[in-house]
């Protein structure tokens, strides 16, 4: 039997490359899976009840593990794309809604304004100012001496005795305990989704009484 020199050799040397080939495409493949798998869960998910953050983050240590296994780093940042894209999404399901958002901007409405505010600690004296668009104080009144959530509400009437216009104002809240220490405050108020932006890469929402909030302000929507 005559045998061509170099033939087996070739051979062997053409098996291996055809191995490596298609051990090259398990990465990319494995990884478009997961990214798959990922997205969808982000589109499907809902707005009010999101992934747990610390499952969402033991996803992202995996898929950086595949991708680690990749030869290029473009896919990554298509993945990164992607979960930007599949985020506002979700904060799009939010435009209409009525929503419940951490903010002092308080909205006068034919003569009617609502807020709550909650007080960190036992106060001994709190107050609550409305401000108008200047910096001016036009309403002030003393609140609840209790710990928890408490209402606020506002007629439009003014210190003076007058009507303020309707329009966007500003609820400040000042609590003290009874050695004079400042107390933490947080506002609420509640509003519907009249625009969603990208605003730096970060989603910001427009609220129909015209104040602008971050989407990690909103407590809850219905």
């Amino acid at each position: 039997m005559t045998t061509t020199p170099g033939t087996g050799m070739t051979q062997v040397a053409a098996t291996k490359a055809a191995a490596s080939a298609d051990e090259s495409k398990k990465p990319t493949v494995d990884y478009e899976s997961f990214l798959k798998l990922l997205t969808a869960q982000l589109r499907n998910q809902d707005p009010l009840a999101p992934m747990d953050a610390s499952q969402f983050m033991t996803q992202l240590a995996q898929l950086s593990t595949v991708e680690q296994s990749m030869r290029s780093n473009d896919t990554l940042g298509k993945v990164l794309d992607t979960l930007k894209s599949s985020g506002m999404r979700m904060d799009m399901a939010l435009l209409g809604r009525k929503v419940e958002v951490e903010s002092n901007q308080l909205s006068l409405t034919e003569g009617k304004a609502e807020a709550a505010y909650t007080v960190d600690g036992q106060p001994a004296s709190v107050k609550l100012e409305v401000l108008n668009s200047a910096g001016n104080v036009v309403h002030s009144m003393p609140g609840a001496l209790q710990t928890g959530r408490q209402v606020f509400s506002w007629t439009g009437q003014t210190a003076g005795g007058g009507t303020a216009p309707d329009g966007l104002y500003t609820l400040r809240v000042t609590a003290k305990d009874k050695d004079g220490k400042a107390l933490n405050t947080a506002t609420v108020v509640t509003d519907t989704v009249a625009e969603v932006r990208s605003v730096d890469g970060a989603t910001k929402f427009v609220l129909k009484n015209g104040a602008t909030i971050s989407s990690d302000a909103v407590l809850s929507a219905s």
